[in-house]
């Protein structure tokens, strides 16, 4: 899917996530106990140093600027599925590795809606001001 500038910095910490989203999955199915407790310290350190600093961009800019056009149903989702994925992560529970393949799943699907549905409405409903903001947040982000 082409995307404007503004998102293509988000998309392509898509592609990380994806990435990691996949050897969660396969380290959660794997049945190698090292690997499950290696992939989840992997995951714990990109979701504090990538993930979340990527969800505050949607959840700060993108999510209002969605809800002042109306697509607060996009929003609702967005929202409950970053908690999800945060809940999966920081949670005091067992790192097991049915727990490392949900999160994987979780987080392939999650991306698959951004990219299918949030990003596609964002890039049609917004406005040149509010995608220079964003561009200008993942680029700061970026820096970071």
């Amino acid at each position: 899917m082409k995307r404007v500038d503004a998102l293509r910095a988000l998309s392509v910490d898509h592609h990380h996530g994806l990435v990691l989203a996949r050897k969660a999955k396969q380290a959660g199915t794997g049945g190698d106990d090292d690997k499950v407790i290696e992939v989840w310290a992997e995951v714990q350190a990109k979701f504090q140093a990538e993930l979340e600093p990527h969800f505050l961009i949607e959840e700060t800019i993108i999510a209002p600027a969605l809800e002042a056009c109306g697509e607060s149903a996009l929003v609702k989702r967005l929202n409950s599925e970053h908690e999800n994925l945060r809940n999966c992560v920081v949670a005091a529970g067992e790192r097991s590795a049915a727990e490392l393949e949900r999160f994987g799943s979780t987080l392939e699907q999650h991306i698959r809606f951004e990219e299918r549905d949030l990003f596609e409405t964002a890039q049609r409903r917004l406005n040149p001001d509010q995608l220079n903001a964003i561009a200008q947040a993942c680029r700061a982000k970026d820096r970071a």
